[in-house]
């Protein structure tokens, strides 16, 4: 824990900058079941940015624009929609969350994650038409560990790899999630060395020392730093986003395909993870700490989406059930279930939190 505190220390604009940074998304976010809530004729009781206690608030309109003192995160207050409370205020309603098809509550539920991709997509359009390290599909072998089975099969640092087992390596993610699955299997790697290809055969380790991998090494991307125009650079974004939302669909099998007594936290950061990868990302430039804000929002939008109780994809396939049964589901069972969801999310943070301790502690 000292460690974390020496973090603090030495840099102490960085939480400032980690709570404006998600806020923003939040708040974005937000703003898209804001808007789409309004458009539909919803009431709208309150946009906060923050958690109460509340600060302050400005009335406009018969909306509470409020401030609260937690400042991580916010939310939108909608009449006859508290995913929590047995008692829905306003319910049925006219302007009520519950008066409005369900196709215009469904709308305003996945407006917050359609939010959430469009902010990605412009700021990543923007860090990459200002000149970003930019992947040129090529990777690169950084470091070596001796004794590893890299260092045995002679792989050097520099190398580029090309392939594994004829499968091509355009992405550091590509090498390691084969050679994870394919532990204690020999494995063929194409390379270029000093321009000219070689072959060379490896084993990699099932039960790889803490802070090596199976091969024992340690990869990086070749990038270029240019400007690029920008219908190349909206490209490029997507692409981004693209491989962001793909890595979190491959997230579920690689946990369960971790190998029993591996050692170190598992490959999911949370809030804490979070505020390092933003402290560290503030010191290459604003371009650099947009693509952050990017792929951050990507994975907000992802992650809500998950039709799981508490989050608006759970909400949602309340909503979706309830048009395929042309009934709507008990309030009263609704709001239980939500609210167990919610006690689950504030359990698995915990644990995710105190993942990212150990891993900013070496421990």
């Amino acid at each position: 824990m000292g460690g974390l505190l020496q973090y603090f220390q030495d840099h102490p604009l960085a939480l400032p900058l980690f709570l404006v940074m998600f806020t923003a998304i939040i708040a974005v976010h937000e703003f898209g079941h804001y808007l789409t809530a309004r458009l539909l004729g919803m009431r709208v009781l309150e946009f906060a940015f923050g958690f109460p206690p509340r600060l302050f608030a400005v009335r406009r309109g018969g909306i509470d624009y409020s401030v609260n003192a937690l400042p991580f995160g916010g939310f939108v207050r909608i009449l006859g929609q508290d995913d929590f409370s047995i008692e829905q205020r306003g319910a049925g309603e006219p302007g009520s969350f519950t008066s409005k098809p369900w196709w215009a509550q469904a709308i305003v539920l996945a407006s917050g994650v359609v939010m959430n991709f469009i902010l990605a997509i412009a700021v990543l359009t923007i860090a990459f038409a200002a000149g970003t390290p930019t992947p040129t599909g090529q990777i690169r072998v950084d470091r070596v560990a001796p004794g590893s089975p890299a260092a045995v099969a002679g792989i050097q640092p520099g190398d580029i790899v090309r392939s594994i087992d004829g499968q091509p390596v355009t992405k550091t993610g590509d090498l390691v999630n084969y050679v994870r699955v394919h532990a204690d299997r020999e494995v063929t790697l194409e390379l270029e060395r000093n321009g000219r290809p070689i072959t060379i055969r490896a084993m990699p380790r099932a039960q790889p020392p803490e802070g090596e991998g199976p091969l024992g090494i340690v990869l990086g991307e070749v990038t270029t730093n240019e400007p690029v125009p920008l219908p190349q650079a909206f490209v490029q974004a997507v692409g981004l986003a693209g491989d962001v939302v793909q890595q979190i669909a491959e997230l579920p099998g690689q946990l369960l395909n971790r190998a029993p007594g591996t050692q170190g936290p598992p490959p999911v950061g949370g809030p804490i993870e979070i505020f390092r990868v933003t402290a560290a990302a503030s010191e290459f430039g604003l371009p650099t700490f947009l693509k952050l804000v990017g792929v951050i929002s990507v994975n907000l939008g992802v992650l809500n989406i998950i039709p799981f109780p508490g989050l608006d994809g759970g909400r949602l396939f309340f909503v979706l059930l309830g048009a395929v049964l042309r009934r709507r589901i008990s309030p009263q069972v609704e709001a239980a279930i939500h609210a167990v969801g919610f006690v689950l999310l504030l359990g698995l943070l915990v644990i995710v939190s105190v993942a990212d301790i150990r891993r900013a502690t070496g421990g």
